[in-house]
C-alpha cells in the first residue's frame, strides 16, 4: 500500500496497513532540517523559481501528501525588501513573519470594486508547476491548494474590521465580494481537471482559540452558501474536500459536514478535545493534524513527544479517519530533535 492508497483509504474509513502522517514545515525550519540532516536540495526550475527544493526532505520525512498551489509560481512580487505583492494587488508585509506577513493596503478599503482586478484563472503559468510536481510524487497523495478561498482573500482586499462591518450594515457588497471570489475559484477547480488530483484543499481561516471570529449564524448565512456551491463542484469533479482553518470551528462542523466536507484540518488539540471529535464523527468526517505546535513540538521533552505522537496512534487505530500531522506547517522555533523524535516514533507502526 503506498502513500496515496493509505490517505484514500484513511479518509473512507477503510482499512489501512499503516495510520498515514504528514509532517508540513515552513521554509526556516525546513532549511534546518536539511542542513542537520545532510539532506540534498533538488533543481527544477519553472518560471524562474525552484519547485523541487524540498523533495528530499519530503523523502526524508516520510511525506504521503504533495501539494501544488492555484497560483503561478512567479505570482508573488518582492516590491522592496520585505514586502511581496500577491496576485490581487494585496501588499504583505513580511519582515516578521516571512511565510505569510500582514496587509499594508486593501484594495477595497473605499468599498469601489473599479479598483478589483480579478486574477485570470485561465492563465497557463498559473498551472506550470502542477506536472512536474505531480511527476515527482506519483505515490503520494495530491493535493491542489486553494488557499485564502473566500473569507481571507475578502479580508485581505477590504480589511478585517471593515469586512466585519459590511457584514451588519453592508451585506449587498459583502455577497458581491463573495461571488466574484468564488466564481474565480470555480474556473479554477474546472481548470484542474486537466491534471491527475486526488483533492482539494480550500484555506479559510474562520476560527481563533475560543470559538469562531463571527457567530455560527453569520458564518450560515455569509459563508456556508458559498462553500456548498465550491465543494459540490469539487465533487462533481471527483476529488476529495479538504478544509484548513485554524482554531475552534466544532460549532460549523456538522454544517460543514452537511453541505459534503471530507477531511478537516488543522484540528488543534490546544482548542479541540481530539479524542471526543474523533468518537463523535467516526465514518462521517476524517481529521488532518492533531499533534500540538503551540505546546508539545516546540517546548516539549523527548518523551513527551513520543507521548504525543503514541496518543494519536492509538487514537487514529480506534477511530479512524485520522491523519496524524502538526497542526500547522512546523514553525522555526521547534528544535530539529523534537522533528525527528516525532518522525521515529511514527514510522515506528
Amino acid at each position: 500500500m503506498n502513500e496515496k492508497e493509505r490517505v484514500k483509504r484513511c479518509i473512507n474509513f477503510n482499512e489501512i496497513d499503516k495510520i498515514p502522517w504528514q509532517i508540513n514545515y515552513t521554509t526556516e525550519i525546513a532549511d534546518k532540517i536539511m542542513r542537520s540532516e545532510n539532506i540534498e536540495k533538488l533543481q527544477y526550475k519553472v518560471l524562474g523559481k525552484n519547485i523541487y527544493t524540498y523533495n528530499k526532505l519530503d523523502d526524508f520525512l516520510g511525506n504521503h501528501i504533495a501539494y501544488v498551489r492555484n497560483r503561478a509560481v512567479n505570482s508573488v512580487k518582492e516590491i522592496k525588501i520585505g514586502f511581496f505583492q500577491d496576485e490581487w494587488g494585496v501588499i504583505w508585509d513580511r519582515t516578521i513573519d516571512k511565510e505569510i506577513g500582514v496587509p499594508v493596503n486593501y484594495v477595497l478599503e473605499d468599498n469601489n470594486f473599479s479598483k478589483l482586478e480579478v486574477p485570470d484563472p485561465d492563465d497557463l503559468d498559473r498551472y506550470a508547476h502542477f506536472q512536474p510536481t505531480i511527476d515527482a510524487n506519483k505515490n503520494r497523495y495530491i493535493l491542489a491548494k486553494l488557499s485564502y478561498s473566500l473569507f481571507e482573500r475578502a479580508w485581505s482586499l477590504r480589511g478585517m474590521e471593515n469586512l466585519m462591518v459590511d457584514f451588519v450594515i453592508n451585506p449587498d457588497f459583502v455577497y458581491e465580494l463573495f461571488n466574484k471570489i468564488t466564481n474565480f475559484n470555480l474556473k479554477i477547480i474546472e481548470n484542474l481537471k486537466n491534471f491527475n488530483i486526488d483533492g482539494i484543499y480550500f484555506g479559510d481561516d474562520w476560527g481563533q482559540q475560543r470559538g469562531l471570529l463571527i457567530s455560527p449564524d453569520m458564518w450560515r448565512k455569509f459563508i456556508k452558501p458559498y462553500l456548498k456551491i465550491m465543494y459540490k463542484k469539487t465533487h462533481d469533479s471527483g476529488y476529495a474536500v479538504f478544509i484548513h482553518s485554524c482554531g475552534d470551528i466544532t460549532k460549523v462542523l456538522k454544517d460543514l459536514i452537511e453541505i459534503g466536507l471530507d477531511v478537516f484540518n488543522p484540528f488543534q488539540p490546544e482548542v479541540i478535545d481530539v479524542e471526543n471529535v474523533l468518537k463523535e464523527y467516526k465514518q462521517k468526517l476524517a481529521f488532518y493534524g492533531g499533534v500540538s505546535i503551540q505546546k508539545t513540538l516546540p517546548f516539549g521533552s523527548k518523551l513527551e513527544v513520543i507521548r504525543e505522537i503514541e496518543n494519536k496512534i492509538e487514537l487514529a487505530t480506534k477511530y479512524g479517519g485520522l491523519i496524524i500531522a502538526p497542526s500547522h506547517d512546523m514553525p522555526p522555533d521547534i528544535p530539529v530533535n523534537n522533528v525527528i523524535t516525532m518522525l521515529e516514533r511514527i514510522k515506528c507502526q
